[in-house]
């Protein structure tokens, strides 16, 4: 069975239990819901690593979701890889961008880089914001490292990045979660660039990584 951008992304999200990085009324996933072939278990609430969307709710701090074109927002724009193409109609309803493998090697399950973007507003620390980033991925089930996360500069902003491995339906897959904040002048902008495939389709998204790392631009 197929598996459209939109069922991989929002069983990532629900994994991750984030839209972009909150719980606010207007960051979540409202409606998306996985398809049949897709499950997200709970991660264990036992050994939980501190997230974004901790400090968001204990700090009170508002989350809006931000669509491409929103007026006062950053407009992001994402090169897409050769092989690959935009997600059109399968890129989950609260994505800000969507690129997804066409290649006839992709099988039955299509790797993609799905991009959520918040603007937070409030007390908001964004070096506190990069410190947190990695919780997210850390929570995911089977959570495996595959290199150190590191914070850096990703088209002239403050990012994090990371990835690894994690189980889910039994099956190992890739993931990588890049976050970047961006200052603006109605609130702090957060980006985050989510990469999704099997365990097998590792290089097909470590390509199209290095591509939006090299060529993505951010124009305030």
């Amino acid at each position: 069975m197929k598996s459209t951008v939109i069922g991989s992304a929002a069983v990532l999200a629900a994994a991750l239990g984030i839209g972009l990085c909150g719980c606010g009324a207007d960051a979540g996933p409202p409606g998306v819901t996985p398809t049949a072939n897709v499950s997200a278990p709970a991660p264990d609430n036992s050994a939980l690593n501190a997230t974004i969307a901790g400090y968001i709710q204990r700090n009170g701090i508002v989350e809006t979701r931000v669509r491409r074109g929103d007026p006062g927002s950053p407009t992001v724009t994402l090169p897409v890889p050769e092989g690959w193409r935009p997600a059109g109609d399968e890129s989950p309803e609260w994505a800000y961008d969507a690129i997804v493998y066409a290649g006839p090697d992709a099988g039955g399950y299509k790797p993609s880089v799905v991009a959520v973007m918040s603007k937070l507003t409030g007390n908001v620390d964004p070096a506190t914001i990069i410190a947190l980033a990695p919780g997210e991925l850390q929570n995911l089930p089977g959570y495996q490292a595959v290199e150190s996360g590191a914070a850096g500069t990703f088209a002239g902003y403050q990012d994090y990045l990371l990835g690894g491995t994690w189980v889910q339906d039994a099956r190992t897959k890739v993931v990588t979660q890049r976050t970047v904040v961006i200052p603006g002048s109605d609130g702090l902008y957060v980006l985050q660039l989510n990469g999704d495939a099997l365990a097998q389709q590792a290089a097909l998204i470590d390509a199209a990584t290095a591509m939006i790392d090299q060529q993505t631009t951010i124009t305030p």
